[in-house]
């Protein structure tokens, strides 16, 4: 009984040296490193800061904004019943630039991002506003780059587009 109870004893320690030797990484202490999902949320939020200053370019009519949120080589689409519709983003910043009567409001909300590296997408609900006059509503799905000397910029923007079967930001209707 006692050469068990010395072998049980014997066994429990080796399970702990190889458990010491062997420590789990995930265990390992990282207080002063970001987590990875720490490091992603930041990256989500900076897509998500350059998507919201187009929509703030548009409110404003300030086309420089609007301009600094997208790649040189970016476009524009929609997506419709008859096919999609590619165009260049210059004819877009430039009328965002123009002096309006009526103020472009394009809330989003419900967004979707993902990132990866230097490449991410967000996926949004949005409503277009002329000054409180309710135009149109659908999707905006948006891809970007991020590039180190310009942070993330928007090399793609495509939306569908409907009038009826909408849905509306929190807290703001038709």
């Amino acid at each position: 009984m006692r050469t068990l109870t010395l072998l049980g004893l014997v066994m429990g320690l080796l399970v702990m040296a190889a458990a010491a030797v062997h420590e789990d990484p995930k265990s390992t202490s990282t207080a002063n490193l970001p987590s990875s999902s720490e490091a992603g949320q930041d990256e989500e939020a900076a897509v998500v800061a350059t998507v919201q200053r187009l929509f703030e370019a548009m409110r404003t009519s300030d086309g420089d904004m609007a301009a600094s949120v997208f790649h040189t080589d970016a476009r524009l689409g929609r997506a419709g019943p008859d096919g999609i519709r590619f165009s260049g983003v210059a004819g877009f910043v430039e009328r965002i630039g123009q002096p309006k009567e009526e103020v472009w409001d394009e809330p989003i909300w419900d967004w979707e991002v993902q990132v990866d590296e230097r490449l991410a997408q967000m996926w949004t609900k949005y409503a277009f506003y002329l000054d409180d006059g309710f135009s149109h509503c659908g999707i905006d799905a948006i891809q970007l780059y991020r590039s180190d000397g310009a942070g993330w910029q928007i090399t793609q923007l495509v939306d569908t587009s409907r009038q009826e079967d909408c849905w509306f930001p929190p807290g703001r209707a038709s």
